[in-house]
């Protein structure tokens, strides 16, 4: 049986099927799996009231009603004082309750993890409207318009599908930071982005195939989005997605930047993902994308040429220095050079500065999506089969 499968049977099996130890409730149905730690360090582990783990190999059941430990042990790792080999399920009591790890709180179920060399994967099981309510308050204001809310809502639920493993070797569909999507958990949420899941409840992005679409986002697009494939090399060209011009997203307060960084500092960077460079004397756009956007960096060093992807030369100097690869103005002098740009970004898809714009403009959730994805299709997740 897939491990997923046997999660989800073990969580039912916790929260309802023993009446003697256990609350009789029925777990809420779990839909996405997020990885939120991967560590070596003590972690903290409790709940809003008692909660029991299970070790998934065997079906043996603990209780426990009070904070505890845990940690890497010489053959997998430990809560409290108990040791464990392999993968232990925990869950709630009562499904109003929520677990907490390291203090903060999440809904649904956890799976405690030994991944190797003493790591331990903290993985949160939990049904995917739980999952937004978490999402949305860290990747938006959530005093921001309801329509600009909701189409955040119809987005983060389309990347998050279009995610999830399909293969049982796969431990977790999405991670907890800015590499899928940032989750914050309860602690996070709030009624507007709340309001604005439920409203669009089960309401997706999905390509002339009827599958969901890697709905990409960022935070300001500049003036104009980007196409998928002009930013990773791994990313094919896609029907779904134009570069489209974008006049809505002006109230970034990053919507024009500078960058002033040494050519040793840069040389460093580059250093740490691999690229070995000498003394960096000229960096020049190599070419541009139809957006306007770096396609390429040429940069001259004591060792040579370095041609090399405006997405990976953005990654190397660190996405929150270099904030996009729309650059207006490229100098260089007394050994520092000096950038400005415009977007914050990728450039790929929603841009959430522009959908705040168009929302404050009148537009609705829908016409905010259809600008952005002009060729997708919004709709309802397929009913599971009953």
């Amino acid at each position: 049986m897939k491990f997923f499968g046997r999660c989800l049977i073990a969580a039912g099996f916790i929260l309802a099927c023993s009446a003697e130890i256990f609350a009789a409730s029925a777990a809420p149905p779990t839909d996405i799996r997020v990885r939120l730690l991967h560590t070596r360090s003590r972690i903290r582990l409790s709940a809003d009231g008692p909660y029991n783990y299970m070790m998934l190999s065997t079906g043996k059941v603990f209780s426990a009603s009070r904070e505890l430990e845990v940690r890497s042990g010489s053959r997998g790792f430990l809560i409290g004082r108990t040791s464990f080999a392999r993968d232990v399920l925990v869950a709630p009591v009562s499904p109003t309750h929520c677990l907490s790890v390291n203090g903060r709180r999440y809904r649904g179920t956890l799976i405690f993890e030994p991944s190797g060399r003493g790591f331990i994967d903290v993985v949160n099981q939990l049904s995917l409207e739980d999952y937004l309510d978490g999402v949305l308050p860290r990747e938006v204001g959530v005093e921001w318009p309801a329509e600009a809310l909701k189409a955040q809502a119809v987005v983060s639920r389309t990347y998050a599908l279009a995610n999830k493993a399909v293969s049982p070797a796969q431990r977790f569909d999405v991670s907890n930071d800015v590499y899928s999507q940032v989750y914050g958990g309860r602690d996070d949420e709030a009624p507007t982005s709340n309001l604005a899941v439920a409203q669009t409840r089960g309401e997706i992005l999905v390509d002339a195939q009827g599958k969901p679409i890697q709905a990409f986002f960022h935070s300001s697009c500049g003036g104009r989005t980007e196409t998928p494939e002009n930013v990773w090399k791994s990313a094919a060209a896609s029907a779904v997605f134009e570069s489209v011009p974008d006049r809505y997203c002006k109230e970034d307060p990053y919507a024009h930047w500078r960058l002033n960084i040494s050519a040793s500092k840069i040389r460093a960077r580059l250093r740490r993902v691999g690229i070995r460079a000498g003394e960096i004397r000229k960096i020049k756009i190599g070419s541009k994308t139809t957006s306007g956007r770096a396609g390429r960096f040429i940069i001259d060093t004591g060792r040579g040429r370095i041609d090399i992807s405006g997405n990976k030369f953005r990654m190397a100097l660190g996405p929150d220095a270099l904030r996009s690869t729309l650059i207006t103005d490229l100098r260089f002098s007394r050994g520092t050079f000096h950038f400005e740009g415009r977007g914050w970004g990728h450039g790929v898809g929603l841009c959430q500065w522009g959908a705040r714009g168009r929302a404050l403009a009148g537009q609705t959730y829908d016409k905010i999506l259809s600008a952005y994805y002009p060729h997708a299709t919004l709709t309802q997740v397929p009913a599971a089969p009953s």
